[in-house]
């Protein structure tokens, strides 16, 4: 099943901003249905090859499985911690790692409500080496946000693909949360869409309900990763 159009705009701003701070040599986004399996799936610099072969072989073997994880906490596991290199001779994993010059992964699973709905698949080759400790602390850090934009930019469990938050508001909801989220005041709004200062506060009100926040900052903390697009 392929991604809404909202998902993707999650998923891509989510890699743009993780790989721009913690450089990797690729990646993969997924969803993850309620029997904890990935689906859905987004590249980013990894060959189709590859990844049709960690589906086919590879898959049950995976240390970082997401239903490895689903009753806990963890949220950035590194294979360092799961698979130490000691231990790695002979693991079929070890051999699907080296056949494809695989030095390091780290998981970045995403909760909702304590269930992990998505993940992404951070790789490195022998030319970037492994995650340094500064790096998976600063994962750690951009996973708050990563998980916090997910409210508004990826679809419920059980619910439809492409059925989301932001997706729920009516058209002129959606236009006014996209300039909220580009900074625009209350008159600037105004102006933009024609409509009265009343008329934009009431709009405010309606998002801050649905989005269940209480003040301008924290709807575009909600609003953060959502694209042009997402209508």
């Amino acid at each position: 099943m392929a991604l809404s159009t909202c998902s993707e705009h999650y998923a891509r701003r989510c890699i743009d901003s993780l790989t721009a701070l913690v450089p990797v040599s690729s990646c993969a986004f997924y969803r993850v249905d309620e029997q904890l399996r990935p689906r859905d799936w987004l590249l980013h610099k990894m060959a189709g090859r590859v990844h049709r072969s960690y589906v086919s072989q590879y898959q049950q073997h995976d240390p970082l499985h997401p239903m490895r994880f689903g009753s806990g906490r963890r949220v950035v596991v590194p294979m360092d911690e799961v698979l130490p290199l000691r231990l790695r001779p002979g693991s079929p994993y070890s051999a699907f790692m080296a056949r494809n010059a695989m030095c390091d992964v780290v998981e970045l699973f995403v909760r909702s409500k304590g269930k992990v709905v998505a993940g992404f698949s951070l790789i490195r080759g022998e030319e970037l080496g492994h995650f340094s400790a500064g790096e998976l602390e600063m994962l750690e850090y951009l996973h708050k946000l990563v998980e916090l934009a997910a409210e508004s930019g990826l679809p419920q469990q059980g619910e439809p693909a492409g059925f989301t938050q932001f997706e729920r508001l009516t058209p002129r909801e959606q236009q006014v949360a996209l300039l909220v989220r580009d900074g625009a005041c209350n008159k600037t709004i105004a102006r933009d869409l024609g409509l009265g200062l009343p008329t934009v506060k009431t709009h405010l009100q309606h998002l801050f309900r649905k989005f269940q926040v209480v003040n301008r900052t924290e709807l575009v903390s909600q609003l953060f990763l959502v694209g042009e697009g997402a209508g």
